[in-house]
């Protein structure tokens, strides 16, 4: 017989108590007993209140203790939507931890170490942060792998933390994420969009309140582009005007649709209704609406016909981005290089491999009709257009998807190439120290669980690279004893572009952090231009770091590359580099958080001053031939400046030598 609610809730009471009393020996099972209670409860919105009421009591009872939710003031806010759809009882925790920042901030719960102020920030921060899930239905297909119970008690949760923190209170730091976002360019744009459609859905917004106005400059491209759309709202009604439109209004609205596309980065179904007409009709307006320089429109002009094909038999409203990476494909002069035109042009009459073009079809967000080789197409010119753009998602394949990006940007032919075989064959190969190892006869990579909310490009190769670039790894181990694996891995997996020398600062035998003195001196003196004679990089230099968290303990490592390091506008050096983690900004702590724009970034790039860069390396690739000695003219205050930062983040986990 099911209990109800107040007669869940008695025992819920009951067992705090019983929890609270219980010794050291059964405090575990009592634990378990009063999550499971509080599983159920989450599930009802009349049990979560329940449970809201009750947290100073579930808190001093002690159920955060010894837990990793223990000290709120640790907590990380981008990191709560993972646990939340991890299932129980992990999301259950979290749940309770939010119920109870929720009561800190409402001062009904006083914390030591954490102030209501603190614990309302974190919580728009956590809005914010984990917006897809703070404010979905659900409704969209992207969520049908996870349990309807827990995206229930998901849903119940957040509305009642918007409650007290409504969406108009998040505006400033929407805007702020949103403009973060777009300024990284990433391929994958559902985060972006899915936060536009709330915002214009609920949100009044004014164009004479700032906030409103950051907003605005994002909602109108997607919603209302120019004031033809706002006469005509839907994409069919558009397309009945573009009939009857006047050649000079159909310019205006190019003019007007392309500049926002180049602003943003973001692409509306009514750019794409356009962009299909004028092919047919008016195509010298083409480069209107993608915004193309004299470069793009020459490359565009060269080769009229194939993009009429690709905008014609594979652009619709399921892959509508694939436009912006046309125009980036023009912009690089992609089309005018032999081998990448050859391929591309090979690529769009490939017959796909049935468990790609299934991959495929499970990594579209859209709920728009669209082919495997449409999604394809459109991915490979995103890849092509946007290298820096791509991302790992949640999986550990941050060196896949450097590969791609380095490929993209300086052998364009090779990974479409790459890209073909993986989508034809679903197997690609690669050679080791004479030997080949194919992806179809290597059992696993780092993977376990491959997340799909990739671009296409990444969801037909990353699976085939994770488990080469593994299997690289591993035979390594067996070959080179005591050597580091990457000294040999990295230049057969991304090929003639790194460098033969290779540092490292950790020493995986003894566990220990050796040399860094002169580990600092040969960065500085083999890629930073105050030592190295002046000389600015060529390729993108494979580096690795230690990932920290706010609080500057350190979370693990990760794969990124160093693109260049220059003088920004206020005269100070900075690394530029790409991190295919997220959109690249994140709080490091000691101060240290790589910015995404106005440092003189590119879109897709993070920076940060030099001496706060590597204060996180650990490892790099370096020519030996070119050092000369000039590591010795590295002045003994800059290492000391790098050394203390590192010393007092990740360096306190390690012993170090002199």
């Amino acid at each position: 017989m099911e209990l109800t609610i107040s007669e869940l809730e008695s025992r819920f009471l009951e067992s705090i108590a019983h929890f609270r009393a219980a010794p050291s020996f059964t405090k575990k099972d009592k634990k378990d007993s009063l999550l499971s209670q509080a599983d159920v409860l989450c599930r009802t919105a009349e049990g979560l209140a329940f449970l809201y009421q009750s947290i100073p009591q579930i808190n001093e009872a002690g159920i955060f203790e010894e837990s990793s939710w223990a000290a709120p003031e640790h907590l990380v806010a981008y990191l709560a939507g993972g646990t939340l759809l991890a299932g129980y009882p992990i999301s259950t925790m979290e749940a309770l931890s939010e119920l109870r920042l929720l009561a800190i901030a409402e001062h009904r719960i006083i914390h030591p170490t954490f102030s209501a102020e603190q614990a309302l920030e974190f919580l728009e921060d956590m809005l914010v942060a984990n917006f897809e899930l703070a404010y979905e239905d659900f409704s969209q297909r992207a969520w049908a792998q996870y349990p309807k119970g827990e995206l229930k008690k998901i849903r119940l949760l957040f509305n009642l933390i918007h409650q007290q923190v409504p969406l108009e209170r998040l505006m400033p730091k929407i805007a702020t994420a949103i403009e973060s976002l777009s300024e990284h360019r990433p391929i994958v744009v559902s985060r972006i969009k899915r936060m536009l459609a709330v915002i214009h859905k609920q949100l009044q917004l004014d164009a004479k309140d700032p906030d409103g106005r950051r907003l605005l400059k994002f909602v109108n491209v997607l919603y209302q582009p120019t004031p033809q759309v706002e006469k005509h709202p839907s994409p069919e009604e558009y397309h009945q005007w573009l009939e009857k439109a006047a050649k000079a209004e159909i310019k205006m609205e190019s003019e007007q649709i392309g500049k926002q596309m180049a602003a943003t980065g973001l692409v509306s179904d009514y750019q794409l209704v356009l962009l299909q007409y004028a092919v047919k009709h008016c195509p010298d307006v083409v480069p209107l609406i993608l915004h193309l320089d004299a470069h793009g429109i020459a490359d565009y002009e060269r080769h009229e016909a194939f993009v009429g094909l690709l905008i014609q038999e594979f652009m619709v409203l399921g892959n509508k981005q694939a436009v912006y990476g046309l125009a980036r494909v023009l912009q690089r002069n992609l089309l005018s290089r032999k081998v990448t035109w050859h391929a591309l042009n090979r690529l769009t009459r490939v017959k796909i491999h049935p468990e790609v073009a299934k991959n495929l079809l499970r990594g579209n967000l859209s709920d728009e009709e669209v082919s495997p080789a449409q999604l394809l197409i459109g991915g490979a010119l995103c890849a092509l257009g946007q290298p820096l753009g791509l991302r790992q998602g949640n999986n550990p394949t941050c060196q896949s998807a450097r590969g791609l990006s380095m490929w993209s940007r300086h052998a364009p032919g090779k990974l479409v190439n790459l890209l073909i075989d993986a989508a034809t064959m679903n197997n690609v190969v690669f050679r080791y120290e004479g030997e080949l190892i194919e992806s179809a006869a290597v059992t696993e990579g780092l993977t376990r669980q491959f997340d799909y909310k990739l671009d296409p490009v990444s969801i037909v190769l990353v699976p085939h690279l994770d488990k080469i670039y593994n299997e690289m790894m591993k035979r390594a181990v067996v070959k080179h004893l005591g050597v580091d694996p990457h000294i040999s891995v990295n230049p057969a997996f991304y090929g003639h572009w790194i460098q033969t020398g290779f540092l490292s600062v950790y020493n995986s035998v003894t566990g220990r952090i050796e040399k860094f003195e002169n580990f600092v001196r040969v960065f500085y003196a083999s890629f930073h231009p105050e030592y190295n004679g002046g000389h600015h990089l060529i390729y993108p230099v494979p580096l690795g770091i230690f990932i920290t968290d706010a609080n500057a303990n350190m979370l693990g490592y990760h794969a990124i590359s160093l693109l260049r390091i220059e003088r920004s506008s206020t005269g100070d050096w900075r690394a530029y580099f790409f991190n295919p983690n997220s959109e690249g900004a994140q709080n490091w702590g000691q101060n240290i958080r790589p910015s995404v724009s106005g440092n003189g970034e590119f879109h897709g790039e993070s920076s940060l001053p030099v001496y706060q860069f590597v204060s996180r390396v650990y490892a790099f690739h370096y020519n030996g031939l070119r050092l000369e000695g000039r590591q010795e003219e590295v002045p003994k205050e800059a290492i000391d400046k790098v050394e203390q930062l590192a010393r007092e983040s990740w360096g306190r986990k390690y012993s170090w030598s002199i």
